[in-house]
């Protein structure tokens, strides 16, 4: 533990929670401050009879399990983020444990300590409050497409000046429903003017649930930032669900627009082209800002990568400067040097070995071995081919049954019970193969995301084969659509993906369409990654080449200057 503001300043000023705050205040931070360190599996200690300071996570991982209900939740934090204090913010004491997943260090600020801070710095408190909304956000609204390192940055929804722009058709449908009202009362005829009243009564209805429909979407609709990647959620309640996004790294160029209104009101678009197509953030407050942290995020991301592959040729350079030693002959127990890492590389990809679920392998419709994944149809397009030959074998099978025993006690004279089960069997058989048949056809059509191609194969039973490929470079933009109620519900849509002007892909009725989007979209930055870290090694291995030649010549040149004495 050290309390030296020397120790913890430098901390804070990389922590996005303290970004803004000048260096007075920084430092009345960093006095006010305690840094922790944990090691892997240990826990900060905690003074059960006080209440629980503020922590910010300054780097490592930890989790933290917090009692929620009769259940327990856990979150995994990572440098950035804080918790605790909540004496403070929610105004009640909360109980929690805290584990240290790998080597961390936590600035601990007691709760009375910031409560000061945060009436003293207004910064502070705004940072607080923007950072606790986009917790609430995620936490409710359940992001499970985050990664575990990820880290949200932004959070917005369309502009409310707009949202009350969306309003005005249902509330223009509200006035002439009411003028139509009016015009109805001064109907003499009491029939007609009933039938007037009542539909003056539907039109305001028909408004007033236009109106709660405009707002239930304004709510689900959001723009995302986080420190990887750039997100569009679009949802249209019982019609539509989508996601749209696209890596920091890959973003090529970014503008903003807003018409007479927008400029007016406050709010325009954030329109950011990337290699797959562009994101489009439309009608957001401040689109400047969020544009200027859209291009910070991409310029780190840029960095981060940058000095990645730095480190790497470092590597390759030491390793040929400096070779290990050979390996020692087999049973020799004289120490051996450590050798240098190798260039790192893309991680080997998990094999996800499957349950054995016997029957149930034929119906899954999503296949995971090593790095290849197939996807088949949702099983509810597989019961609308089948629940017709399904429900003929039941009819057959019950009927069969029925006269069976109806012939066995003797109501029925003809045909006999062993004519009426053969009969029964052999008109199983029709409905049973038809039923078979459309099995087989739903079971052959895949979908296959392999490392390096996308697959589209049709095979129909006792028929043709149609297969159709592309390589995952070749992709240009992809979008997912979940239409209609059942699409919502039943989570299953197509999957859109343009490989180029004339010519797309398109996964029809997959189970979960956003997983195969991202499955799609990982194995195309895997791809480039390991191509760029392919040709980035061959002209290491070159360069270091270059370099160790280099660095013998001098040192031949060197010992012949200076030879040994004897």
């Amino acid at each position: 533990m050290s309390d030296d503001p020397a120790v913890i300043l430098p901390l804070l000023r990389v922590i996005r929670l303290f970004d803004g705050l000048d260096d007075a205040q920084l430092a009345q931070v960093a006095q006010a401050a305690e840094l922790i360190t944990l090691e892997d599996e240990q826990s900060p200690l905690l003074d059960e009879e006080q209440d629980y300071p503020f922590f910010v996570v300054a780097s490592g991982k930890i989790s933290l399990v917090a009692p929620q209900g009769d259940n327990e939740e856990e979150h995994i934090l990572k440098k950035g983020d804080f918790f605790g204090a909540e004496v403070l913010f929610l105004g009640r004491r909360a109980e929690y444990q805290i584990i240290a997943i790998i080597p961390a260090q936590l600035i601990s600020i007691s709760a009375e300590r910031t409560r000061i801070l945060v009436q003293t710095i207004p910064r502070l408190q705004d940072n607080l409050k923007t950072q606790l909304r986009i917790y609430r956000l995620v936490r409710s609204r359940h992001f499970n497409w985050l990664s575990e390192d990820e880290t949200v940055l932004l959070i917005r929804r369309k502009h409310p000046a707009y949202l009350l722009i969306t309003l005005l058709a249902p509330l223009g449908m509200a006035w002439l429903a009411f003028m139509i009202y009016l015009f109805g009362s001064q109907i003499g005829v009491s029939s007609f003017r009933l039938v007037v009243e009542w539909l003056a009564y539907a039109g305001l209805a028909l408004s007033v649930l236009w109106a709660i429909w405009r707002v239930v979407d304004y709510t689900n609709d959001f723009y995302v930032v986080t420190d990887e990647r750039i997100v569009w959620l679009e949802r249209v309640v019982g019609l539509y669900d989508s996601r749209q996004e696209a890596p920091l790294a890959v973003i090529k160029a970014g503008e903003t627009r807003s018409d007479f209104i927008g400029r007016t009101l406050g709010y325009g678009d954030v329109i950011t082209e990337a290699l797959m197509g562009k994101v489009v953030f439309r009608h957001v407050g401040n689109p400047t800002e969020i544009k200027d942290l859209i291009d910070h995020q991409r310029s780190q991301a840029l960095v981060r990568q940058s000095q990645s592959d730095s480190q790497a040729m470092e590597l390759a350079i030491r390793r040929k400067i400096e070779p290990p030693p050979p390996a020692p002959a087999e049973g020799s127990t004289l120490p051996t040097a450590p050798t240098v890492a190798q260039i790192p590389d893309e991680p080997a990809p998990e094999t996800v070995s499957s349950p054995n679920l016997g029957l149930f392998n034929f119906f899954r419709t999503r296949v995971e071995e090593g790095e290849v994944i197939t996807y088949r149809k949702h099983l509810f397009i597989l019961f609308t081919r089948t629940w017709l030959p399904l429900l003929s074998s039941l009819g057959v099978a019950v009927a069969t049954l029925f006269f069976f025993w109806e012939s066995v006690n003797r109501r029925i004279t003809f045909p006999t019970p062993l004519t009426i089960l053969f009969t029964g069997m052999l008109a199983f058989i029709v409905p049973s193969l038809w039923w078979l048949y459309n099995f087989i056809d739903w079971r052959n059509d895949i979908y296959r995301i392999t490392p390096d191609r996308i697959i589209d194969s049709e095979r129909k039973p006792l028929g043709d084969e149609v297969s159709k490929s592309a390589p995952l470079e070749n992709i240009l933009s992809m979008d997912y659509e979940r239409l209609g109620i059942l699409g919502v519900v039943l989570n299953f849509g197509n999957v859109i993906i343009n490989v180029g002007a004339e010519n797309r892909f398109v996964f029809f009725g997959i189970h979960n369409p956003a997983r195969a989007q991202s499955d799609i979209f990982n194995h195309i930055i895997t791809l480039r990654r390991r191509k760029q870290l392919t040709n980035a090694t061959q002209e290491w291995e070159r360069v270091s080449d270059w370099l160790a030649a280099y660095h013998r010549q001098s040192e031949e040149m060197r010992q012949s200057r200076n030879p040994p004495r004897i």
